[in-house]
């Protein structure tokens, strides 16, 4: 055993950063920007794009961390289908 002091990180499950907003904040803003070049209307997509952030800060700031991702996967799937859950109903007693 040595006699050097053991390092704790502080900031262990913090999301990826750009800058000072984090990854999944800046991500509407980058598709508007992608998607005004593609169709020549950047400044109204880099506008939808910004609005979309805000609102998705204000939904994410009310709720847990990983909230969307969970209601994205009970409400459509892993990959978008209802039949991917491994769980039956409650509410089901037989099973052929």
């Amino acid at each position: 055993m040595s006699n050097e002091p053991t390092v704790i990180p502080a900031h262990i499950d913090e999301p990826p950063h750009v800058l000072f907003w984090r990854l999944d904040e800046v991500m509407p803003i980058g598709i508007g920007l992608v998607a005004g070049v593609l169709m020549a209307q950047l400044i109204i997509c880099s506008a939808v794009g910004m609005v979309a952030a805000r609102f998705y800060r204000r939904f994410c700031d009310n709720r847990p961390d990983g909230y969307l991702l969970h209601a994205i996967y009970w409400y459509m799937g892993s990959i978008g289908m209802k039949e991917t859950r491994t769980m039956p109903n409650s509410y089901e007693r037989e099973f052929i």
